[in-house]
């Protein structure tokens, strides 16, 4: 077997792994493999890009090896950059590995101009090769003016970001309502500018932002949608909030900021500037704020969801929703089977006198005086938790992600002024 050249290759150590999408792709550069292909006379060649912050690689092959994740640690250099490509561990490694049996193998570093290492540019045979050292430079020339696209990546990605700023820009001066305050921050923010006072409001409410001593920081949620669109703000730096941003206001004072929409229901929601808690009310009333356990932390999902908990009956609606009649079932006429995901009960009598039974086979008598006579899907709703005492606790993970979904289709709308 031949000795397979490796330059300059040195693993990349992962450091809390993030498993982020990579803001380039080795497929962004098939071009390149094709060229070190024709340069090399090889019939495959390779990229693999590790990314800077987690170590998460990247392979393609070219032509593809779809069932290749990872190269073999066998393939990998020893302390001198060489691989000698020999022994029954290489072989079985190769065909555990998805690899055909090589003959030959040539990997060079990409490296940035910092000399942070980028990944591998590589060719493969299973012919051997003696490639003269002109060949060789020409690769390592390669391998150096892809490390410079790689490298340029991020600072593409900062000027789409620029460009696309501009556009909204424009458009809203033709039509004020063409993008959302909460989206021009952010995108900003991926442009390297700082938020105007009412985008930085908008980012708050949104979960987007946070003030922190009086400086606009945006949250894990903001930096995690840029990061995993190939911006690195890792060290973003803080936006000082305008002083008509953060009124002081007492303790227990809660100011609008958001108008949120479940439906046909509009509440407000307010925040307090001191506890940092949320509260709602129904809009266009002066009831007293009910207070939200939920806030900008836990995401706008789980504040809707908990509003939702607090202003009906989630729970008695989630089964009147979600339970089936079991017409086939077999009983006595007058009595009615219902199924909840396998949460069986039986119910009979009528609103004046109502008994409902359970899995324990026990009749029991519920009070379904305030059900109408000609509404029985409330009435067998309201049969189950007579029949299945404990049913509020039982289905309360499903209450609550049924009660998100909903929230899902809710709609948020800042409160400026």
């Amino acid at each position: 077997m031949a000795v397979a050249h490796l330059y300059g290759f040195h693993p990349v150590q992962a450091e809390a792994p993030r498993a982020p999408r990579l803001s380039v792709e080795p497929d962004d550069f098939a071009a390149v493999a094709e060229l070190a292909k024709s340069i090399s006379g090889c019939s495959r060649a390779f990229i693999r890009l590790a990314d800077p912050d987690s170590g998460q690689m990247r392979l393609s092959f070219f032509p593809p090896l779809p069932d290749v994740t990872e190269l073999p640690k066998a393939l990998l250099p020893d302390g001198q950059g060489v691989s000698r490509m020999a022994g029954p561990s290489l072989q079985e490694e190769m065909r555990a590995a998805g690899l055909p049996p090589l003959a030959f193998w040539g990997c060079f570093t990409l490296r940035s101009v910092e000399g942070r290492i980028l990944g591998e540019l590589g060719v493969m045979d299973e012919a051997q090769h003696d490639l003269p050292d002109t060949v060789m430079a020409q690769l390592a020339q390669l391998a150096e003016i892809l490390s410079r696209g790689v490298g340029m990546a991020a600072g593409t990605v900062r000027v789409m970001a620029r460009q696309t700023l501009g556009l909204m820009e424009d458009l809203g001066e033709i039509d004020g309502d063409a993008a959302s305050p909460a989206v021009m921050g952010l995108l900003r923010y991926a442009a390297g500018r700082v938020p105007t006072s009412s985008e930085a409001m908008a980012m708050r409410i949104a979960g987007l932002a946070e003030v922190q001593g009086g400086l606009l920081l945006l949250t894990p949620t903001a930096n995690g949608m840029l990061y995993n669109r190939g911006f690195r703000l890792a060290d973003a730096p803080a936006v000082e909030v305008p002083e008509g941003e953060m009124p002081v206001v007492d303790a227990g004072t809660f100011e609008p900021v958001a108008r949120l929409r479940i439906g046909e229901v509009h509440h407000d929601i307010a925040r307090n500037d001191v506890t940092e808690q949320f509260a709602f009310r129904f809009t266009g009333t002066d009831d007293a704020w009910t207070v939200l356990e939920k806030g900008l932390q836990d995401g706008w999902p789980e504040m809707t969801a908990e509003v939702i908990a607090k202003t009906r009956n989630a729970t008695f609606d989630y089964v009147r929703m979600h339970m089936i009649h079991k017409r086939d079932a077999s009983t006595v006429p007058g009595e009615f089977v219902y199924d909840l995901y396998g949460l069986e009960w039986t119910v009979r009598g009528t609103p004046a006198h109502a008994e409902a039974r359970g899995e324990d086979g026990v009749w029991r008598v519920f009070d379904a005086g305030h059900i109408a006579p000609d509404a029985p899907r409330d009435f067998s709703a309201q049969a189950a938790f007579a029949a299945i005492p404990d049913l509020a606790a039982r289905i309360g993970s499903d209450v609550h992600e049924w009660s998100k979904r909903i929230a899902a289709g809710s709609e948020v709308t800042p409160i400026f002024g």
